[in-house]
């Protein structure tokens, strides 16, 4: 079957139209592909970003802490406060005096119970 100059044409047409649908197509896919990654970066960083300001937070107030401390430290009452604290110490003519709490007794439990009696009864079953 010969084809006329006319239908050659129609089908060269056909194929490059469909060639060139067919690299949009895969344009689409690459660019659909790239949109995601910067999407799931995104979110990443948004997570990373919440996790480095409660970091930031911690930091601050520790900082503010150890500002605190230190100032507390500057003074002669401050001192003495932390050495009686760490190494229970007294001045001449204090006593220490040491509170000790009353352990509590264990709970007692029953020795048998009245299913291991009946168990004990029925040893064969």
């Amino acid at each position: 079957m010969m084809w006329t100059q006319k239908q050659r044409q129609g089908a060269a047409r056909l194929f490059f139209k469909r060639l060139l649908l067919l690299g949009l197509l895969a344009f689409m896919i690459f660019a659909a592909d790239g949109v995601w990654s910067m999407y799931q970066k995104e979110r990443d960083s948004k997570s990373l970003r919440v996790i480095a300001e409660n970091e930031h937070g911690d930091l601050e107030r520790r900082q503010a802490q150890l500002k605190e401390s230190i100032e507390k430290l500057r003074t002669d009452r401050g001192i003495e406060e932390v050495l009686r604290e760490q190494f229970s110490l007294a001045e001449m003519g204090e006593q220490l005096i040491v509170i000790v709490e009353a352990q509590v007794p264990a709970a007692k439990q029953a020795s048998s119970t009245f299913i291991s009696t009946i168990r004990s009864l029925f040893w064969f079953w």
